[in-house]
């Protein structure tokens, strides 16, 4: 169960990023081959911040779990 914890938090802290890279890439316009994260967007970031907290809590929550099950 750690793993699949562990996994999941994993893939949705990388979905999160990837979909904040592509805001911000499908911003910049077509033909842009220098674009830049734009943190001070605050309305993007009120998407994306919450499902990277709960995918960080999740891969926490997996490591934790398989750290508590080798110790036994």
């Amino acid at each position: 169960m750690g793993y699949a914890l562990l996994v999941l938090g994993i893939l949705v802290c990388a979905a999160t990023f990837g979909g904040w890279v592509w805001l911000n890439a499908y911003g910049c316009g077509t033909g842009c081959n220098d674009f830049r994260l734009r943190w001070q967007d605050t309305e993007a970031l009120a998407v994306f911040i919450p499902p990277f907290i709960a995918g960080s809590v999740l891969a926490l929550a997996g490591a934790g779990t398989i750290l508590s099950n080798r110790r036994k």
